[in-house]
């Protein structure tokens, strides 16, 4: 029983961290796998952000690699409040009031996953923001609204850069592979510094230059051990004592 509830948990714990993207950038994010988004290229340096109009009069500014301070309509007039202009990513112009109202700045930036990848500002006791990443072979990006509420806002983002890519060329090591690599050097100064000492310094000869080497030739059976108590379901399974023992005596 022990093994199977390992088991599920392991799965289970793959699957939830297979949907999750961990952010590695400004506006990038890796899965488990490797794989990963770079929304990088979607604006060039100093080209308008992404717009979109509500029809109620109502528009949304995106520019999600950077923090920048104008907007498409800065010709816009009696602009009451003016928040955007002390930088954002996301941008609301909001007609009723005529305000500009930032709702997201790129050290927000949240890739959270539920139903799809999605970019998530939260601005605390005013405004929650989704805009979800859809992967489209089409070679711009755009930008349109999804369902807008008084206080949590959805919008969509169609762009070639919402598919997954390979991330190992501007990606930092996941973390098993700086585990792996430090288990390795570990295991090799282990060696290297006990096969010195015991050959320098205690004069072995042969296989007893091996630190402690009676551990590895018991290894084997330590593991088969391992593996008949966890198919035992985590019992211990009654032995018949060797002769020579104690208990036999």
């Amino acid at each position: 029983m022990c093994k199977y509830l390992v088991l599920v948990f392991v799965c289970l714990l793959k699957f939830a961290i297979a949907d999750q993207c961990k952010r590695v950038g400004d506006c990038a994010c890796e899965f488990f796998d490797g794989t990963g988004i770079n929304l990088k290229p979607i604006i060039d340096i100093g080209a308008q952000p992404l717009h979109t109009n509500v029809s109620n009069g109502d528009a949304y500014y995106f520019s999600p690699c950077q923090d920048i301070s104008y907007t498409m309509d800065d010709n816009k007039t009696n602009v009451t409040n003016v928040d955007c202009k002390k930088g954002y990513t996301l941008c609301k112009y909001d007609a009723t009031n005529n305000t500009l109202v930032r709702l997201g700045e790129l050290k927000e930036t949240q890739f959270t996953s539920d139903d799809g990848l999605y970019l998530t500002y939260i601005k605390p006791n005013h405004s929650i923001t989704h805009v979800k990443l859809v992967c489209t072979t089409d070679k711009k990006s755009f930008f349109y609204p999804d369902s807008i509420a008084n206080v949590t806002t959805h919008l969509l983002l169609f762009s070639p850069y919402a598919c997954p890519v390979v991330m190992e060329d501007f990606s930092k090591p996941s973390t098993g592979t700086v585990l792996l690599i430090m288990l390795f050097v570990v295991l090799v100064s282990y060696f290297v510094i006990g096969t010195t000492v015991n050959a320098f310094y205690l004069g072995a000869r042969g296989m007893e230059i091996v630190p402690h080497l009676d551990f590895w030739r018991g290894l084997p059976g330590l593991v088969r051990d391992g593996a008949q108590f966890l198919q035992n379901g985590c019992r211990v399974t009654n032995r018949t004592p060797d002769p020579d023992s104690y208990d036999a005596i």
